[in-house]
């Protein structure tokens, strides 16, 4: 049985190709993380179809969906009632169970849904989404441990982002030892400022003569080694 406490006019469309804009988003799963997903992309203006088998859930996520539907994800034949195949994007967040998450991931796929995201468990379990073709397989918990102790590690940093295997960004209050510096005389060839927040103002790609100033927010982008060896250098000084 599917229940619909939400709903908006939505007209016909085809499904897009991956790489359009994504404008409509069907979020499976309203725990902690999926409502958190669900509420960003609603505030960004995008229409959000809100999908959990508890009533009580879908029926908070009313308030941050253009529909709220109280529904089994498990259950193929409830998924393509819902015609999920016109989202730009399904986003999956099952809490621990591997089998109910891997089961509607199998069944969205199956649909045509066009980008499938799932939240996953384990690293059994990305091999498993995975091997099903599902598109991008999220570890949050994994990664809010390594973006906290590498912030940790790094003197001074307040943001963290790893964009490769050995590279990352984070962001930072000009370090003291930094004040009135030029930008060439901080980086180095594995260590870029890519921004400089100053105020309301952000400058992209500083100039390597542009003076730093205290109030300053850095946004530093470069390998992990170079990175330590830069919190070294901020803490020696």
């Amino acid at each position: 049985m599917v229940f619909v406490f939400c709903k908006s006019k939505t007209k016909d469309r085809k499904p897009k190709p991956k790489n359009q804009n994504m404008k409509t988003f069907a979020v499976i799963g309203l725990g902690h993380f999926g409502s958190e997903v669900a509420k960003k992309l609603f505030d960004e203006g995008k229409e959000i179809i809100a999908i959990d088998a508890d009533k009580e859930r879908v029926q908070d996520a009313a308030e941050f969906s253009s529909q709220a539907i109280c529904a089994d994800a498990t259950d193929k034949k409830v998924l393509e009632n819902l015609s999920l195949i016109d989202v730009d994007a399904a986003i999956v967040s099952l809490g621990e169970r591997m089998d109910t998450s891997t089961l509607t991931a199998l069944h969205l796929k199956e649909i045509g849904v066009p980008y499938l995201i799932v939240k996953a468990i384990s690293n059994d379990h990305e091999k498993i989404l995975r091997a099903l073709g599902v598109d991008e397989v999220l570890h949050p918990e994994e990664f809010a441990a390594r973006s906290l102790a590498t912030r940790l590690s790094l003197f001074g940093a307040s943001d963290f982002l790893p964009i490769l295997s050995d590279y990352s960004v984070v962001s930072m209050k000009t370090p003291h030892c930094f004040i009135s510096s030029s930008v060439c005389d901080v980086e180095s060839k594995d260590v870029q400022i890519v921004a400089v927040q100053r105020g309301n103002s952000v400058i992209l790609t500083p100039a390597d003569d542009e003076i730093l100033r205290a109030d300053d927010t850095l946004v530093v982008m470069g390998k992990n080694q170079n990175l330590n060896q830069l919190s070294e250098r901020i803490q020696a000084d």
